[in-house]
């Protein structure tokens, strides 16, 4: 997964207001008032996972190495916008495109920043995900299932690419 994505991860992961109360526990160097709920537990592997915290022997911590590579990796990047980045702003969506074929570059784009071929989230992962690009998630998660670039089972509850 590129940094680019890790970005849209963890910036998914603080629309979520526990994962952000666990994050800040941790960065305050307070991490053992989260106690041992599974929610804590879980917000903290969800952290694990996309590798903004790691869990040490003295307890969670932040991925330091992680933070390094991103900004090296951002810093490197030619920050002229061109293609279908200039319907962009960042990781914000501005606009949709109005033709058909740069619509789809678009939701090509969108889904491989959100999703990889062996995720399957559920549709409040995918929003929370989808939020950080774009205001109207709905809008974006109808285009990418209507353009079959994600497949939703058939009563709603994950999503993921289709298999080819």
């Amino acid at each position: 997964m590129s940094q680019h994505n890790k970005w849209v991860e963890i910036a998914a992961g603080l629309k979520n207001q526990n994962m952000r109360k666990a994050l800040g526990l941790v960065l305050a160097g307070e991490g053992a008032r989260l106690g041992s709920s599974t929610q804590s537990l879980k917000d903290l592997r969800r952290w694990a996972k996309i590798g903004l915290l790691v869990d040490t022997d003295q307890g969670w911590t932040l991925n330091e190495e992680l933070l390094n590579d991103t900004l090296a990796t951002a810093s490197a990047t030619n920050t002229q916008r061109t293609g279908i980045l200039r319907f962009f702003t960042g990781t914000r969506l501005n606009a949709l495109p109005a033709r058909p074929t740069a619509r789809h570059e678009v939701m090509v784009h969108i889904r491989d920043q959100v999703l990889t071929a062996q995720e399957s989230l559920r549709e409040n992962q995918l929003n929370e995900r989808l939020a950080v690009i774009h205001e109207d998630v709905a809008l974006l998660r109808r285009y990418m299932v209507d353009h079959n670039l994600v497949q939703r089972d058939t009563d709603g509850t994950a999503y993921r690419m289709p298999v080819s």
